[in-house]
């Protein structure tokens, strides 16, 4: 008997289905599954915060308001680029601010000499993210499978739905032509798809 082994391309797919549940998850308020999202980055963009600040304290300081922003925004963000490349963006801002502000000080001594020193690698997570311990991938693993059985789990109707709506990023009126119901239909299909998933994800994420 052969084993099978998932190829790149099906863990790619189980990641980016992982991930959209997850960003489904924290824009509804779980913050499980928005520190989910953080885990693989943080490391990475504490470090380059580091480098630039040439200050530990600093560094996390700028981290946690930047995750604080990623958080009260997380609603808005449409999955357009990864979580950690949004992320990224928004830490990168705000260092930005704190060095202008660091700049007006009567007293400050230069930390850096412009733009240019900022890594432009920081926007292409590839390259400065920590590689995920091995109790990191083991967890990521089975929240990815705990995901794309929850997704299998739906009614076709709801999991389609809620795919065309997270994955897809179609509007409710779009997924309503497409699946040939009324708006109110769509928005009962996703919303049960969601507390389903939730309600799936929801040990694993408390052990998490």
């Amino acid at each position: 008997m052969s084993t099978h082994v998932a190829g790149p391309a099906k863990a790619r797919g189980q990641e980016s289905r992982a991930e959209m549940a997850l960003l489904d998850a924290a824009r509804s308020g779980d913050r499980h599954a928005f520190e989910a999202l953080v885990l693989p980055c943080q490391a990475g963009i504490l470090r380059w915060l580091g480098r630039l600040t040439q200050d530990r304290a600093a560094a996390e300081e700028l981290f946690q308001e930047s995750l604080f922003k990623a958080y009260v925004s997380i609603e808005g963000f449409r999955g357009e680029a990864s979580f950690a490349t949004w992320l990224s963006r928004i830490a990168r801002n705000t260092y930005l601010a704190w060095r202008k502000n660091q700049q007006q000080r009567p007293d400050n001594v230069p930390i850096s000499t412009g733009d240019d020193e900022i890594d432009p690698a920081l926007d292409i997570v590839n390259g400065w993210t920590d590689q995920p311990t091995p109790e990191e991938q083991l967890w990521q693993q089975e929240l990815a499978n705990a995901i794309s059985k929850s997704l299998d789990a739906l009614p076709a109707a709801l999991r389609d739905a809620f795919e065309q709506r997270e994955q897809g990023g179609l509007s409710y009126a779009q997924i309503a032509q497409n699946q040939q119901v009324p708006v109110g239909t769509v928005r009962s299909r996703i919303h049960r798809a969601r507390e389903a998933i939730a309600h799936d994800l929801k040990p694993l994420m408390e052990d998490a």
